[in-house]
């Protein structure tokens, strides 16, 4: 049989290269560029395809910068970055820089179990005067669902972790009455997105038959309420001063008259959603730069962190500045962060687990911890910006910077 007529999926990585040169129109530098990816890896030591993604032909080379020091709850560490953005790795150091003189980061947790995912079973066919007793019997019913659910994940169960609690609702929608299961699971150091789905496809028979309804979805919500960080810091006046001279005209501005202004962009965003939802993408480069380089779900992270920002209320800014009565800068950002220490790619790949170790966190608060504290850091420098110099003026001669240098080594 020739490759063309195999299943994509089944031909070897040579098949697979020829297949895309005659599929698509690549130019003959990128085909060289992936011929050389390609050939090179045949010497790496590599886990197979399937533990690197599906379809695999090569990888592709993305940098990693290091934020050098961050001082979180005390202790310093430093913060593996991946990112198409070189001006994001160094906002967040020069952010973090200005809290050294006043302890650094201050992280708490927002509620006393941060390893909690939320997993969800949709019960529908259940007609309107059926809901009440459906919903009691599954609550009757809990202690034999639970056990169901952590038989499904034993290696959950033997760390510590499994079902805490289950509750059941009732949602009016455009297709009729719903009855919607939530648990709260304890993780430990996973995530927890696929043991929690598969706690939920545990118990979805038994609760089809205890309420006669038919269980149609069952999965983890990624609104991790469970898992919002708060982090805390002051950034310095003196540092927060700007002296530049850009475009042929100097900028000066104190460190009160910018606080004054980060303050104002803070306000701005809490009134209006336009401004917040750029605001929070500001936050967003700094947490999903970390998260994508010790190897988390950036989609789970970026989709709790923006469902959150409009949780109970309008969507509103992540974090918060003010002044502080020594006339330094006062930043907040509460958020989301569902991460994991262990499971995933974290155990795949050589890379990421370097990674995770270089931050010496030892568990998903640890690292969650840091990674909010990069997200302030972030914030406040890309505000100092925008008060300043703005975006364009201060992204633009790093890239610009970036990409001369990669030209001339080429």
């Amino acid at each position: 049989m020739e490759f063309m007529e195999k299943k994509f999926r089944e031909m070897n990585k040579d098949e697979r290269l020829e297949y895309i040169i005659r599929k698509t129109n690549l130019s003959e530098d990128s085909i060289d560029v992936i011929r050389h990816a390609v050939a090179a890896e045949k010497t790496m030591d590599t886990a197979n395809d399937a533990l690197m993604g599906e379809n695999h032909i090569f990888f592709s080379k993305q940098s990693i910068g290091i934020a050098p020091k961050i001082i979180v709850n005390g202790i310093e560490t430093v913060a593996p970055m991946l990112t198409e953005e070189p001006s994001v790795i160094a906002a967040a150091s020069h952010g973090a820089k200005m809290t050294e003189k006043h302890g650094g980061f201050r992280v708490t947790n927002k509620f006393n179990n941060p390893h909690v995912t939320i997993g969800q079973i949709q019960l529908v066919g259940i007609k309107e005067e059926e809901a009440e007793s459906a919903m009691q019997r599954i609550l009757e019913h809990q202690d034999e669902l639970i056990a169901l659910a952590n038989k499904a994940s034993p290696s959950l169960v033997a760390s510590g972790g499994g079902i805490l609690e289950i509750n059941a609702k009732k949602k009016n929608t455009r297709t009729g009455i719903q009855i919607i299961v939530d648990f709260r699971a304890d993780c430990r150091d996973a995530m927890g997105a696929n043991a929690v789905s598969k706690m939920a496809e545990a118990m979805a028979p038994e609760i089809e038959r205890i309420t006669n309804g038919n269980a149609v979805g069952r999965i983890l919500s990624n609104l991790a309420v469970d898992r919002v960080v708060i982090c805390e810091a002051v950034f310095d006046k003196d540092m927060l001063a700007l002296k530049k001279h850009i475009n042929g005209k100097d900028i000066e501005i104190s460190g009160e008259e910018m606080i004054d202004r980060i303050v104002s962009l803070s306000a701005w965003a809490e009134a209006d959603q336009f401004r917040a939802t750029t605001h929070n993408k500001g936050i967003m480069n700094g947490i999903t730069a970390v998260a994508m380089a010790l190897g988390q779900d950036t989609r789970a992270i970026e989709a709790a962190a923006h469902s959150y920002a409009a949780y109970g209320r309008d969507y509103s800014p992540l974090s918060y500045f003010e002044r502080t009565k020594d006339g330094n800068l006062f930043g907040r950002l509460e958020v989301p962060i569902p991460v994991g220490i262990i499971g995933g790619i974290i155990k795949t790949n050589k890379t990421v687990k370097a990674c995770v170790e270089m931050t010496k966190c030892k568990s998903p608060a640890e690292l969650a911890a840091l990674i909010a504290a990069v997200g302030l850091a972030q914030n406040v420098s890309a505000l100092r910006m925008l008060a300043g110099e703005g975006i364009t003026s201060g992204h633009l001669p790093l890239h610009n910077l970036m990409r001369k240098s990669a030209e001339e080594k080429r």
